[in-house]
């Protein structure tokens, strides 16, 4: 989890590459030693991201703080060692207090981080005036499953050495050239660091922490076509923009080698559902754990509602129950979302959940509540940020001091952050919360269609490449339950009955963000843990 969890606040993950032809008479040196300021902008979202970076070569060192030093993350380098060490402080509010900050350490054998691109994949194409200097224009593009994406960044001098300015990002589909994804980051105010910046002995915070060590687990057996292996790594690379350094090349490749493997060898086997490469073929489940953060709740919690119905009438009932239900039909679900590198899945299904049922109510109306309000307030019910959360603890939470919409409160950020639910004035209240009787087909159905959504925990590691179809997995269950989910409807496809389930993991992944979960055996645990607002 805390690889996961570290890359939950980089903006890209490359390493530059020095010494690259212009003309043939020049090089371009990206420099080494800089303080940059900065801000990332999501075209598509709208969501502005501003950053503070410092980075040394010389030193092994770096630092990367988010929102005006809200959420702070020093890589400290040991010469003598490959590892680094590497300090998160963040805000918490609890009970008891409110934004009180915190700093939690690791080991890793990361690098320092260096947020300044690669230009390994870019080529020299032109010169432009950018903020009344000379700039030179490097591009980038590529072309993989039907995506296209083309980069575009800009250069200035400085004595020699070249500094990257403005950075374009832009992803079509191929097909139809609508436009994906779209980002645009500036960086500015770059100057030479100060080793008093990287100096963890003067933040009171990470006084006592105690640093831990962090096992990578090496993966990968041989697949049997080796130049089909690497040029698909290669391809990989490209799209995902990744750029490893030393001995890492080679342990990415033997886990994306065994990820491919694993993905061609079950979808030969014609099964009810389909697996596919995507972004997280290259990392282990550990360096994933972020994705699957939820903690399982005790078997004998119970909602603050006690269930209606007894077995034989949930059985009565559901036999009037009609045989498909899709609340996206309906529309009374909002639009998939991404937890993006925090362990929030458990904010984002329980608030997916309270969205539906309140749309039900409302007319369908659907809000936009804030996810991020649950990641930075509920600390004092046990959840601990983008570090993971419970399921039941969430309710209570929302039953006791409920969720404003985004709008009100602010972006989602991926990070945790100030709790500002005391500035909030327009709340959004559930009377209460249930749970779905474990083990119940009917049950789950009959919820489902009279109270709407429901957030389940699931085992999703067996999911990470789920592409489509009905997903069922025998030894799913043999994984404990990691992560939340929300159910939003059910139906029958050639005679076998699912549950459809929201993901918070984007729409490229699974069906446009959705997975189909077979009914049968309790697949992944999703009827063990499910609960449901009710308004």
């Amino acid at each position: 989890m805390v690889f996961g969890y570290i890359l939950l606040f980089l903006i890209f993950a490359f390493h530059p590459t020095f010494s690259y032809v212009l003309d043939g008479s020049k090089d371009a040196d990206i420099i080494t030693e800089y303080h940059v300021r900065g801000e990332s902008m999501d075209l598509m979202s709208g969501v502005l991201k501003p950053f503070e970076a410092w980075y040394s070569q010389k030193n092994n060192s770096s630092r990367i703080d988010y929102y005006g030093g809200m959420v702070k993350n020093f890589y400290i380098g040991e010469n003598d060692e490959n590892v680094t060490k590497y300090y998160l402080v963040y805000p918490k509010t609890t009970k008891r207090y409110t934004n009180n900050m915190r700093c939690t350490g690791f080991k890793t054998d990361d690098k320092p981080l260096n947020i300044f691109p690669s230009l390994e994949t870019y080529t020299y194409t032109d010169e432009v005036t950018y903020n009344n200097k000379i700039a030179q224009v490097w591009q980038s593009e590529s072309l993989e499953d039907g995506e296209k994406e083309m980069n575009t960044m800009y250069l200035h001098e400085d004595k020699g050495s070249y500094i990257p300015v403005w950075l374009e990002m832009k992803t079509y589909n191929e097909w139809s050239g609508s436009l994906m994804k779209h980002r645009i980051v500036r960086y500015f105010d770059i100057k030479e660091p100060d080793e008093e910046d990287f100096n963890i002995s003067k933040v009171k915070e990470c006084e006592y922490e105690v640093i831990a060590s962090i096992d990578i687990k090496d993966s990968g057996t041989a697949i049997t076509n080796p130049s089909e292996t690497d040029e698909a790594f290669f391809s990989f690379k490209i799209r995902h923009k990744r750029n490893y350094k030393g001995d890492e090349h080679e342990m990415r490749r033997k886990i994306f080698q065994d990820n491919l493997r694993e993905v061609i060898e079950h979808n030969r086997k014609n099964l009810s559902y389909k697996k596919t490469i995507n972004e997280f073929s290259d990392r282990t489940d550990e360096e994933l754990a972020y994705l699957t953060a939820t903690k399982p709740s005790i078997p004998t919690d119970i909602g603050s509602v006690p269930f209606p119905y007894s077995e034989e009438e949930v059985n009565r009932l559901a036999e009037e129950l009609p045989e498909n239900y899709d609340m996206r039909i309906d529309g009374y679900i909002n639009v998939v979302k991404n937890q993006g590198r925090c362990g929030s899945c458990w904010s984002f299904s329980t608030t997916a959940a309270v969205e539906g049922a309140l749309a039900r109510s409302n007319g369908d109306r659907v809000l936009d509540l804030s996810e991020q309000s649950l990641v930075d307030c509920s600390w004092g019910y046990f959840n601990g940020g983008c570090f993971g959360g419970f399921i039941k603890n969430t309710f209570e939470y929302i039953l006791e001091h409920g969720i404003p919409t985004e709008r009100d409160y602010g972006s989602y950020l991926e990070v945790d952050g100030y709790c500002k639910l005391e500035n909030m004035t327009d709340i959004y209240r559930i009377k209460g919360f249930g749970r779905v009787p474990p083990m119940s087909v009917n049950a789950m159905k009959l919820v489902l269609y009279k109270y709407g959504p429901v957030t389940v925990g699931i085992n999703a590691s067996p999911t990470k490449h789920y592409a489509s179809g009905i997903f069922y997995d025998p030894e799913c269950n043999q994984g404990r339950s990691n992560h939340a989910v929300t159910v939003v409807g059910y139906g029958v496809r050639d005679g076998a009955t699912y549950f459809i389930v929201k993901n918070s993991w984007g729409e490229n992944w699974g069906e446009d963000g959705y997975i189909l979960f077979s009914t049968v055996n309790n697949n992944c645990h999703i009827l063990e843990e499910g609960f449901y607002p009710i308004v």
